[in-house]
């Protein structure tokens, strides 16, 4: 594919099926699809539109203007995604999935750039999630959290059972209206997270939605004074039952307990028995009632 064709393929990028790829909170309103907590933005196919702003676009235009993104990194993101989807009359239809390990690249850890400081991935994850100087801190002296050069954003590396790097969760640590990118890196495999703790034969593997609640879940775990012993922690970077599928394969044996603390939301909940009707013996934990989310219920413990 030349130049021209990726830059026509971004442009044209179905923008709901990218963020959701990207594990963007959605909600439709008619013909119109709107990112959670942003309503002035709307979204329909490859075009958007700011009425606060009185601006909007094609799809590359959007991700310079929400992500902030350059014109070149917003054609990457774009067109790596798309790959994962093919174009069918009535819609966007996703590939299965021997198409998806034919098409995607292999995964590079040698491309990342890490960045010569981590002080804005420190103050981000320390002062604005309220995330423990110190955990940070010691995941980032093991390597295993690093800020890019590039971008800024917080790359949280999955490891696999021989302690190989074969993926990576992006996080932005720029504010744009209370929403940040997120995603993976390209080429990452399928069925790891980043992950935290005892790796061989846990007694338990909690799964989180990201990172961040990983790390929220062990401040407050901390906060509490209640000691995580043989229990692995791992981000499926969204809601993915591959990831829990093969982590209870690699990393546990026949007694380890699969331990969901998903969101308090509709799609959480989803996701949650549809774990439990596979796995009978894993156990509900969630954020408290009162809070979307282990980040959510951090934050209330600093007010």
């Amino acid at each position: 594919m030349n130049e021209l064709d990726r830059v026509r393929q971004a442009r044209q990028t179905d923008l709901v099926e990218w963020l959701r790829q990207n594990n963007v909170p959605l909600k439709r309103a008619g013909q119109w699809w709107y990112i959670e907590g942003c309503d002035s933005l709307r979204i329909q196919g490859n075009k958007w539109y700011r009425n606060s702003q009185d601006k909007g676009g094609n799809s590359i235009d959007f991700l310079v203007d929400y992500y902030r993104l350059t014109p070149k990194e917003a054609i990457e993101r774009l067109t790596h995604t798309s790959m994962y989807f093919q174009k069918e009359k009535g819609g966007v239809k996703e590939k299965n999935l021997k198409d998806l390990s034919a098409t995607s690249s292999e995964f590079d850890f040698n491309s990342i750039v890490q960045a010569s400081e981590e002080r804005r991935v420190l103050a981000y994850l320390s002062k604005t999630r309220g995330i423990a100087a110190d955990i940070v801190m010691s995941e980032i002296q093991k390597g295993l959290l690093f800020q890019e050069a590039q971008t800024g954003n917080a790359i949280f590396t999955a490891i696999n059972e021989t302690g190989d790097i074969v993926g990576a969760e992006v996080v932005g640590t720029l504010s744009f209206k209370n929403n940040r990118f997120k995603g993976i890196k390209p080429g990452s495999t399928k069925g790891y997270g980043y992950s935290f703790g005892q790796r061989e034969n846990p007694q338990y593997i909690l799964y989180f939605e990201s990172g961040i609640d990983l790390l929220s879940f062990i401040t407050i775990s901390q906060h509490r004074m209640k000691p995580l012993t043989a229990c692995l922690l791992v981000s499926m970077a969204g809601l993915k039952l591959t990831i829990v599928q093969n982590t209870l394969q690699v990393f546990g044996n026949s007694t380890t307990i699969p331990v969901f603390c998903a969101d308090n939301d509709e799609a959480g909940a989803t996701f949650n028995n549809r774990c439990l009707s596979q796995f009978p013996s894993g156990i509900l934990n969630p954020p408290n009632k009162n809070y979307k989310d282990w980040n959510d219920q951090l934050l209330q413990l600093h007010r």
